[in-house]
Formats: structure tokens, C-alpha cells, sequence
């Protein structure tokens, strides 16, 4: 270490010697030793420590007029006053003595390389801002002094505006307010001839513009002066040497440091706006981006503080009391004309935009509007600001669409948008002073990595605030305008992709702020309802565009349902649901749609749907939905992911609002339309309905009371199919030989398949849900009335003959075909469903109720098989229906037991069966096979009646036509259970009256032994006719009054009975003389005569089985029995042996 000091001392002594070359070798040791230590800490620290030994003679060499000397010495001082070390070792004084000799000699040298280190020694020192701020004067002095560069070097500038940074650097406060004494030697550069002092220049404004910028008032009044004298004459010279791009960067910097004095000197900003005029203009790129970058120096000088009047406080209020604030500022704004100078400045800004350039220059346009939205900070927010600023730029660039070209620009603005809409449903705690819009960093750095080479682009925050209602016009229209691109013909499938997505995204946004801001309590009512009138308007529009599009609108339909599934899933069930908010259902489609009362409409306790009503939002979409899908499939036949959307809405619709109210809007909608086309929509309906029903495992939310019309409301839906086939056939029936069939109207074999297991589903899931087995009753009767209706009122059809086309031929067997699974699936869930109650399973034959809708089960039945005879033919598939629909009525006929149930069922199925039964050959081994078994069942359930059915003559002339046609059928599986149910029933009997229609089949049968015609009984009649004789006889018959005021009922007494089986034979005479009747048997007599004329007393009535009674010794009898004379009896019996 001592060896360290004696080499300072030597040096010591060089440098304090009086000859120049001590001095010089002096210099260049301690120079040298200087940066030695730079390295070793322990050698700077003693540097350190004895560095003011040297400083006074240092001081007193820089002055000296050897150049060589003075050089030497400011670099060592150079050393001294830069090193952190050094400088903290050095007192005040000393470092005032060192600031003040550098100023004098800056001012006072000759010498340019002196000059220059000294500027240069100030440039790098780091001595403590309090000392350098009691010295600022006399150093900005010297520091301009090197501006002006008297000498006339460009190194001398060079190291001035390094001074004049690190001064700002260390002086910023007392530099700011004293820069209109240093800024103009800088900016005056930028219209130098020389480019490496104009960007000199230009590097030094960049450094210190966060000081100078806004300008104080001083700086802007000394550049007013500056340019009306020279500047703006030296711009226009450069222009018209063509020099544009250095013309215009200058401006920017003269119009930045303008600042808010522009406003007070309109005539020169005027003048100076003649300058970007002639720029903006050019084609070149290079002028158009320098231009650009230029009215960021506008947008400094018109947009700044002062001028804004959105406070912090405003994002911290309500929204009732920012809205009154915003009201206010905008007043205040227009009054001191902000929006006129943010007009100004968006002039040339859409007009690029809109421009066909560069994508470079488009991309500098978005990074200069994006330092707009920066620089009005929250006022950003404001409806006038965004309609004036946000609005022109989104269009222009959403309407381009996003093409190769504007693909970077598309995404930018979408996220911008995205973030702008967003924040609303974010955190709330953010910081104004530095708010950076969600994800806006990111996506910014990514665009500008991608675009490096073409665009030098800066991401600037923009201070998004919450937003509400007041924007949803704004927000709905640039999704307008997004999704408009589907609808081009010409885009392409990826444009229409992005279209889409990107409007379903800023969609489901603005969904989410709407959500948020309706469920705040001090919003109006009015309010509530402008805003579901508004996104449903806009929604109505989409849809009703895209439905009259033509074929390349397809992707603008789906993206109009997508739009809608989107409202239902974000909106609050209770918004969309309630009865306080109406709104008129406006849409065209349903205007143009026929009035179409249903059936029963009192049990759907609403009237059809019709135009302008005022239903609630929730109604208003699913009208809008089914209607556009209904188009839809009169477009494109690959409906598939639609149906399952309309399903999905479907089953979330009745699982969140009350599903009765929209199940009954959406069927009265469905039987608007009867076209085949959409049955399809009926599917995803019927099942939306069943993945309800399966998701609730029960029924309390769809029905309220029976009444109330739920089970009516399936009942229809479950009726839809059935309608639309029968309709489908009535607009066929004109058709003859030859005629063309729509394609729309003829179904495949898969989807009728399709049709009948989604029908199965729905039917079944109500069945086995609902345990309540009275209501499964009557839903079940009420769906067989209404389907034996549409066949009834169908039933004409079926006989148009042969003269059709074959397509509705085939149309004809399809309808069969689902008429016949609807009832064999009827019947089977009878069968397999828990009814005991009901008294129609096996094994209850007493006390049993009978089912409530079996007839009607009966009557749908009944109607099926008389159409189906007609039609049927031996190669139809419908054949295997109908062979299951026999099948299915014996299963049903074996567990029925009650006489009421089988006399109504043989009643219902009498003339159908007769038509089956008639027909001489069936062409169908199943069909025939089936029916023998059903009518083996039949007679078979007729025997078994629990009470037991009287086979007398009044129930054998309802059975003679099914007999006539049985008793003798060839099929021998028909002919012999009917002779052997003939035998065990009719032929136990003593006496009947034969229909005369049997009376040839009986013949033939009898005669060949195969049936009995009466137990005779010979001893029977031979006391029967000497009993007659008798006067004292007692009385062989009893008049009995029934319910019936017309008829009496007459029974032979049992001791009569009695009496003829005691006696052997007959008397000898065959023929005994006829005894007059009494009174009282004339009375009988007379009303039996009567039974066979009508209650009038104008002919022979109807006798029907249904005035019969048929329990057996009963003293309330409905009907009375056929009193025979003894001698008919006998002469009949003799005929017939």
C-alpha cells in the first residue's frame, strides 16, 4: 500500500510541475492509473481518499491554453466526478468549484475538443442534485451555449444533448420549468440539412419528452414565436423539396410541444395543417407511416389533462350518479371543444382505414388510434366518445371482414371489443393510474412479434371501465356487422367460420353484462324493458335476414339459432320469464301465418298464438326459434346438430320456466305447420319433452290440475304425427297416374321408424312416471279419442282406389304402419302397467271397476282395422303391423273379465272385424294367423264374463253377422272354436229366434251334426202343453217393470219348468184345442209386440244389445224374455226333425 501512495505522490509532483511535459506525463499516469483502479476496489477506495489532493491543481489545468494539457486534465476530471466512489469523497465546496469552472469554460474556450469534454464532463458526472440545482443557471448556460454549437461541430451537439439529458435526468422539475430556455436549440435540428443532427435531435426529444410534454406555457409560447417566424416557412420549403417524411416528423414535434396553446392559435394550426394535408395524401408508405406517427404530436397537443374532466372519483360512484356525472363532463367537453379536436383528429384516421394501403400503414393507423384511446384516459368510456372514436374504426375494420390481408387487425379489434365489454363481468378492483384492458398486453406483443418487420407497433394501456345499458346499441351493432360476412356469397367457409364464432362470442358477452346490470334493484322498469326490446329486436333481425338469404344464408340461420340458445342459457330465467315484462311479437313469419284453432281448445285454457300479442321474452324466443327452423328445413335436409339444439332448448326451457305455458305455445306453433319436413322438429321436441320427463321422474311441474290441460297439451303432441300423415294424404288425393310427388312429402322407412320410436319414447315415459294410474287412464283415453278422430276424419281417403300414385299408395301403408305401432304400444303398456286397481289384470274377478278409457282404447282399435282391410296388400311391411295389432287386442281381450268391458269391446269391434273376416283370402300368413287367435279370444272372453252374458236370441242377432261369416269360414283355426263356442253357448238353449241371415248356415251344419240348435227336451213339452190345459195351473210366467218405461220383462215361472220335466210324454193328440188368453196375458202380449217398434210408435225400432239385461233372475230386469205358445214350439221342433 505505500508503494500505492508514492506512486501518487509522483504523480503529485508531474502534475504540479511548471514544465509542460512533467504536466503531460503527469496526466497520462494518473489517466491511466484511473482506469486501473476501476477494476481493484482497494486501489480505487485510496484513489478515492487522495483525489482531492488533486482536484485543485486539476481545476487550474483545465483552463490552460495548452490544448494537450487541458484535455489531459478534463479527463481525469471526467474520472473524478463520474466514479460513485470518487464523488462521494469529494466536499460540496470542492464540487461547486468543479461545476463552476466547467461552466466558465464551455463559455469562455475557443477550442473545440475542450469544449467538448467539458459538456462531456457534465453529461457523465454524478454529483448530488442539491449541489447541481444550486449551479443549474450557469450550467444550462453553458449546456445551451453548446446547443447553439458556435464552433459549428457536430460532436459539440452531440455532447450538449447528451448534457441536457442527464441533467433532466437529474434535474427533472427545475429542467421543466426552465425548457423553453434549452428545448429550442434541439427542436430547431429537426429541419437541419444534415439527417445526423435531425436525428440527433429527435433521439434527444424522445429522452426527455415525458418532461417537456405537456408543454409549460413558456416552451409553448417560445415555439408559437419560433414558427411563425421561421420553422413553418423552413417546412414547407422541405416539402416542396420533397423532403415529406422529414418535413412531417418535424411537424409532429412541433405540434406536440405546441400543446394546449394550439387551441389559442387557430390561425397557425390551420396553416400547420396544410403540412399532414400533403402527406396523408402521398402514396407512399413511407410518408403515409412517418405522417402517422406525426398525429401522435396532434393528439399530445389537443387530448391532455386539462381538457378532460373524468375523474377517478366517477368509477367509484353508482351508476345513476355516473351517469349524471357523464352528462355533466360531456356538456363541459363540448363547451370547450373536445369533441371538436377528437373529430380532427379521427378525420384522417378513417379515412386510412377505409383505404385500400398497405398493410403496414393500416397497422400503424390501429397503433395511433390505439394512442388516442390511451391518451383520453377514462373518458374513453363515454356513449359520445365511443360513437365518435370506437364506432368508425370498428366498422370499417369489421366490415372488411377477415381476409389475409386484415386478419390481424379483425383479431385485434375483436379482442379490443371483447376487453372493452368484459370488464364489466371481472374484478372490480383495478387501478386507474395504470389500468391495462384484460389480456390486451399479450395479445398486443403477439401481434406486434408476427408483424415485426412490417410495423413497428407500442402497446399503450387504455383505461376500460365498467360498462352499462347505455352501450348495448353500440355493442349490437358491431356484432351486426361481424356476423354479416355469413350471408356473403362470396366468403369463403373459413370467413363465414370466423364470422360466426366471433359473433357468438362478443354476443355471449354482452349477454353477461346485460345479466349483471338488470339485476341491479335501482334500475327503472323502463329500462328493463328497452333493454329485452332491444337484444330481442336485434336478434328478430338476425334471424329474419338470414331466413330470406336464400341458400347462402345457412350459416347466418344456424349462428341467428345459436344466438338464441345464448340469450335462454345467460338471461335469468326470472327476466325472461316473468309476467311483468311483455313485449309484441312482431315477427313477419307468424304474421304471415294462418289462424289454426286445435281441437278442445277450452282444456288449453290460451288461444292460438298470433301477431303483435304481447307474450314474454322467454315466448318471444322459442317462437322465433321454432319459426326459423321450420324455414330451415325447407332449405337443407342435414338438419341433425339443429334438432339437437332445438331438443337441448327444448328440455331447458320446460326444465326452468313453467313448462306448460311454453309446451302449449310451442305445439300450438307446431300445428301451424303440417308439412312432412317438420315432423323433424316435432322429434326434437317430443324429445326434449321425454329427457324432461326422464330427468324429473315425475309430473308435479308439468301439471298443476288435470284440468289445467297439461295431459291435453302431450295429447296433441302425441297426435302431431298422425295429423301430418293424414294431412299429407289429403293433399295427395288429387293427384292421379302420372302426377310428380314433392319430395318433401314422402318419408324413408328409417325416419318413419324414427317417427315411431321417439313417439313409443315420449308415450312411454309419461306411463311409467306418473303413478297416479287414474290420470294415466284418462290421458290414455283422451290420446285414443283424438287419433280415432283424425282416422275418422281421414277415413275417406282410404278408399280412393287404385287410380293414385303409387307414392301415396306407399304413403298410405306408412300411415298405417304408425297408427298401428301407436296402438299395439297403447295396449302393451295397458298390459304391463300396474292398473289393478282398474279391474282389467287377470286374477280380479270380483268387485272390480272397469278401466275409464278402454272404449276409447276399443274405438281407436276399431278404426285402425277397418282402414287396414283396405289396404292391406300380402308385400307390405304393414301386414307384420296389423298381425301385432291382433296379436296385441287378444293379449288385452285374456286379461279382461267385466261384462260391460266385453260387451262394449264387441259392440266397437263388430263391424271392422266383420270386414277382416269377410275377406276371402288374406294374403298374409302372420295376419291370418293373428286373427284366429283374436277371435278364438274373443269367444273365449264372451264365455268367461264375470256376471255371466245370456246367450239369447237378442245376443244372438248381435253376433249372427259375425257368425254367418265364422261358422262356416275356410280358415278352420276361425270356423272351429266358433262351432264348438256355437254348442257350448246357443245351442244349450231350448228355444231362440233365428236371425234369418243364419238360418242357411245352421242348416248345413245341423245337417251335417256339427251344431246344436236347442236341447230338446221332449217331457219338457208334452207337461208344458198339458199344463196349458189346467186352469188351475198356477202361473208359468211373471211380468216384471224395468228401468225402462217402454218394455216389461217376461219370465217363465221355474215350477213351470218343473212340471214339464216330470212328465214322459206328450199327450196323443199333437194338437189340442187353443185356449183364449186372459186378460191379463193379452197384456203381455201386447207388450211384447211393442218392444219391436220405436218409442214413437212409427215402425220397428233398433234393438240393440245394450238395452239387455243379462243378470239372471233379477226383479229390476232391463228386458223382458219371448213368450212362445206351447203348440209353435212343438210344430216348429216337428219341421225341424
Amino acid at each position: 500500500m505505500s508503494n500505492f501512495f508514492d506512486r501518487l505522490e509522483e504523480m503529485k509532483t508531474l502534475i504540479t510541475s511548471n514544465t509542460k511535459l512533467n504536466k503531460s506525463v503527469g496526466y497520462s499516469t494518473l489517466l491511466h492509473y484511473q482506469e486501473e483502479c476501476s477494476n481493484s476496489p482497494p486501489s480505487l477506495q485510496a484513489l478515492a481518499e487522495s483525489s482531492c489532493s488533486f482536484l485543485h491543481f486539476i481545476i487550474a489545468d483545465v483552463s490552460d491554453d495548452d490544448e494537450e494539457i487541458a484535455a489531459q486534465a478534463l479527463k481525469c476530471l471526467g474520472f473524478m466526478v463520474y466514479h460513485p466512489s470518487i464523488v462521494a469523497t469529494i466536499p460540496g465546496e470542492n464540487a461547486k468549484m468543479v461545476l463552476e469552472s466547467l461552466a466558465k469554460l464551455i463559455i469562455a474556450t475557443k477550442m473545440k475538443s475542450i469544449c467538448n469534454l467539458g459538456v462531456w464532463c457534465i453529461s457523465v458526472q454524478q454529483i448530488e442534485a442539491s449541489v447541481l440545482a444550486a449551479h443549474s443557471d450557469s450550467l444550462l448556460q453553458a449546456v445551451v451555449h453548446a446547443l447553439d454549437n458556435p464552433i459549428g461541430s457536430l460532436s459539440t451537439t452531440f455532447e450538449a444533448m447528451q448534457a441536457v439529458m442527464k441533467l433532466v435526468a437529474q434535474l427533472r422539475g427545475k429542467m421543466r420549468e426552465l425548457s423553453h430556455i434549452w428545448v429550442p436549440p434541439i427542436y430547431r435540428r429537426l429541419l437541419s440539412d444534415d439527417k445526423r443532427e435531425r436525428d440527433m435531435s429527435e433521439r434527444c426529444l424522445l429522452k426527455i419528452r415525458s418532461t417537456i410534454i405537456p408543454p409549460p406555457p413558456f416552451l409553448s409560447k417560445v415555439i408559437v414565436q419560433d414558427l411563425k417566424k421561421m420553422l413553418l416557412s423552413r417546412m414547407k420549403d422541405l416539402l416542396n423539396k420533397g423532403m415529406k417524411v422529414q418535413s412531417i416528423r418535424a411537424w409532429g414535434w412541433f405540434i406536440r410541444i405546441l400543446g394546449s396553446h394550439a387551441m389559442k392559435n387557430r390561425h397557425l394550426i390551420n396553416d400547420m395543417l396544410k403540412v399532414p394535408e400533403k402527406t396523408f395524401s402521398d402514396c407512399n408508405p413511407q410518408v403515409q407511416l412517418a405522417s402517422q406517427a406525426a398525429w401522435e404530436g396532434l393528439i399530445d397537443a389537443l387530448i391532455h389533462p386539462q381538457i378532460l374532466d373524468i375523474r377517478l372519483e366517477a368509477t367509484l360512484e353508482n351508476d345513476v350518479q355516473r351517469s349524471k356525472t357523464s352528462a355533466k363532463n360531456i356538456g363541459e367537453m363540448q363547451s370547450n371543444g373536445f369533441f371538436k379536436s377528437t373529430k380532427l383528429i379521427m378525420t384522417p384516421l378513417n379515412g386510412i382505414i377505409l383505404s385500400k394501403c398497405d398493410i403496414s400503414v393500416h397497422l400503424t393507423c390501429l397503433n395511433t388510434w390505439c394512442y388516442l384511446l390511451h391518451k383520453l384516459d377514462t373518458s374513453v368510456n363515454s356513449p359520445p366518445v365511443i360513437e365518435l372514436v370506437l364506432d368508425p374504426v370498428f366498422e370499417a375494420i369489421f366490415r372488411s371482414g377477415p381476409d389475409c390481408q386484415s386478419i390481424w387487425l379483425w383479431d385485434f379489434c375483436l379482442g379490443l371489443l371483447d376487453d372493452l365489454i368484459s370488464l364489466k363481468c371481472g374484478d372490480m378492483s383495478f387501478d386507474l393510474n395504470g389500468q391495462v384492458s384484460p389480456y390486451l398486453s399479450d395479445r398486443l406483443s403477439v401481434s406486434g412479434a408476427s408483424l415485426s418487420s412490417k410495423s413497428s407497433w407500442k402497446c399503450y394501456p387504455i383505461k376500460w371501465l365498467s360498462q352499462d345499458l347505455s352501450h348495448l346499441g353500440f355493442y349490437l351493432k358491431m356484432i351486426s356487422i361481424i356476423i354479416s360476412h355469413a350471408s356473403k356469397q362470396t366468403a369463403t367457409l373459413q370467413t363465414k367460420s370466423l364470422a360466426c364464432n366471433a359473433a357468438l362470442r362478443i354476443f355471449g358477452s354482452v349477454l353477461k353484462v346485460a345479466q349483471t346490470e338488470l339485476k341491479n334493484e335501482s334500475l327503472s322498469y323502463e329500462t328493463i324493458i328497452l333493454c329485452l326490446k332491444t337484444i330481442l329486436g336485434f336478434i328478430k333481425m338476425i334471424c329474419e335476414d338470414a331466413c330470406t338469404g336464400g341458400g347462402a344464408g345457412n350459416d347466418l340461420i344456424l349462428t341467428s339459432l345459436k344466438l338464441i340458445e345464448v340469450v335462454t342459457e345467460e338471461s335469468s330465467p326470472s327476466i325472461l320469464g316473468s309476467p311483468l315484462y311483455k313485449v309484441a311479437l312482431d315477427l313477419k313469419y307468424i304474421g304471415n301465418l294462418k289462424i289454426v284453432d286445435l281441437r278442445n281448445e277450452n282444456f288449453l285454457h290460451q288461444s292460438s298464438i298470433a301477431y303483435m300479442d304481447m307474450v314474454s321474452p322467454m315466448v318471444y324466443l322459442i317462437v322465433l326459434y321454432i319459426s326459423v327452423v321450420v324455414q330451415l328445413t325447407l332449405i337443407s335436409p342435414e338438419l341433425e346438430h339443429v334438432l339437437q339444439g332445438l331438443q337441448k332448448l327444448f328440455k331447458f326451457v320446460l326444465s326452468h320456466y313453467d313448462p306448460l305455458e311454453y309446451l302449449l305455445v310451442s305445439i300450438d306453433l307446431l300445428y301451424k305447420h303440417k308439412g312432412q319436413n317438420c315432423m323433424q322438429i316435432w322429434m326434437a321436441m317430443a324429445k326434449g319433452l321425454t329427457d324432461y320427463i326422464d330427468g324429473t321422474k315425475y309430473l308435479y311441474e308439468l301439471k298443476t290440475e288435470f284440468d289445467s290441460g297439461s295431459y291435453t297439451a302431450v295429447c296433441y303432441l302425441l297426435s302431431y304425427p298422425f295429423l301430418v300423415w293424414s294431412s299429407s294424404l289429403e293433399i295427395l288425393t288429387p293427384l292421379k297416374v302420372g302426377g310428380s310427388l314433392n319430395d318433401s312429402v314422402s318419408l324413408s322407412g328409417e325416419k318413419l321408424q324414427h317417427t315411431i320410436e321417439v313417439w313409443k319414447s315420449l308415450y312411454g315415459s309419461i306411463c311409467t312416471t306418473n303413478s297416479i294410474s287414474s290420470e294415466i287412464n284418462s290421458f290414455t283415453a283422451d290420446l285414443c279419442s283424438m287419433l280415432s278422430q283424425c282416422l275418422d276424419e281421414k277415413a275417406n281417403l282410404f278408399e280412393c282406389g287404385s287410380e293414385l300414385d303409387v307414392s301415396y299408395v306407399d304413403l298410405t301403408l306408412n300411415f298405417l304402419s304408425l297408427s298401428g305401432e301407436g296402438i299395439v304400444f297403447v295396449l302393451e303398456q295397458i298390459l304391463t302397467s300396474d292398473m289393478n286397481s282398474d279391474g282389467i289384470i287377470a286374477g280380479h274377478e270380483c268387485n272390480c271397476r272397469t278401466f275409464s278409457g278402454i272404449n276409447s282404447i276399443f274405438e281407436f282399435a276399431a278404426r285402425y282395422l277397418k282402414m287396414s282391410c283396405i289396404k292391406i296388400r300380402a308385400e307390405s311391411e304393414t301386414c307384420l303391423v296389423i298381425s301385432r295389432v291382433f296379436s296385441a287386442l287378444a293379449g288385452l281381450l285374456g286379461c279382461i273379465h267385466l261384462k260391460q268391458d266385453i260387451v262394449s269391446f264387441f259392440e266397437i269391434i263388430s263391424s271392422p272385424l266383420l270386414q277382416w273376416l269377410s275377406h276371402a283370402e288374406i294374403p298374409d300368413q302372420r295376419v291370418k294367423h293373428q286373427l284366429g287367435i283374436l277371435w278364438s279370444e274373443i269367444l273365449n272372453c264372451l264365455q268367461r264374463s264375470r256376471p255371466p252374458i245370456m246367450f239369447d236370441t237378442s245376443f244372438l242377432k248381435l253376433q249372427a253377422n259375425l257368425l254367418e261369416k265364422t261358422l262356416c269360414h275356410p280358415n278352420s283355426s276361425i270356423s272351429d272354436p266358433t262351432i264348438a263356442f256355437w254348442n257350448a253357448t246357443y245351442g244349450m238353449h231350448t228355444k231362440l229366434d233365428y236371425p234369418s241371415n243364419l238360418l242357411h248356415v245352421l242348416d248345413k251344419l245341423s245337417r251335417n251334426g256339427r251344431i246344436n240348435l236347442q236341447k230338446r227336451s221332449v217331457p219338457f213339452l208334452k207337461r208344458c202343453y198339458s199344463t196349458l190345459a189346467d186352469e188351475t195351473v198356477p202361473q208359468r210366467y211373471r211380468v216384471t217393470a224395468t228401468h225402462n218405461r217402454s218394455s216389461k220383462r217376461v219370465e217363465l215361472m221355474g215350477t213351470i219348468v218343473n212340471q214339464f220335466e216330470k212328465d214322459d210324454k206328450l199327450p196323443s193328440s199333437s194338437k189340442a184345442k187353443k185356449r183364449e188368453l186372459t186378460e191379463h196375458q193379452k197384456e203381455v202380449r201386447r207388450a211384447q209386440q211393442g218392444r219391436d217398434r220405436d218409442c214413437a210408435g212409427h215402425g220397428p225400432g233398433i234393438r240393440t244389445y245394450t238395452s239387455v239385461d243379462f243378470s239372471q233372475g233379477n226383479e229390476d230386469s232391463l228386458e223382458s224374455q219371448d213368450i212362445r205358445n206351447p203348440e209353435a214350439i212343438l210344430e216348429m221342433l216337428r219341421k225341424a226333425a
